[in-house]
């Protein structure tokens, strides 16, 4: 079976458990965001990774490498956190998206 897993600071971790989300990693800094993400991308059952904006930006370079592999990887989706959205040229579900269909969604 297919399932969501969330990586993301204590708060955003907290909230998802209570909504009933049981692959929950709390990350308290890159280091550890990064180990569960590798342990998330490696897992053949995880279908979706959300992260928290802020942890994914220190991530960059591991999500790229997760996101290039050549077979089926799961689709990764940053979400803001408690302190709010980060304001980007580029919105990363939207390029997500444009891959995905080959289309830009005004």
């Amino acid at each position: 079976m297919m399932h969501i897993s969330i990586i993301g600071d204590p708060d955003t971790a907290t909230g998802f458990k209570l909504a009933g989300v049981e692959n929950v990693y709390e990350a308290t800094d890159a280091a550890s965001a990064r180990d569960a993400m590798k342990e998330l991308s490696n897992d053949e059952n995880t279908a979706v990774i959300i992260i928290t904006e802020r942890l994914a930006e220190e991530l960059r370079d591991t999500i790229g490498e997760i996101e290039s592999k050549k077979d089926i990887a799961p689709i990764i989706v940053e979400i803001p956190d408690r302190e709010g959205k980060i304001v980007r040229e580029i919105d990363p579900l939207r390029e997500l998206i444009k891959r995905a269909i080959g289309v830009e969604i005004e």
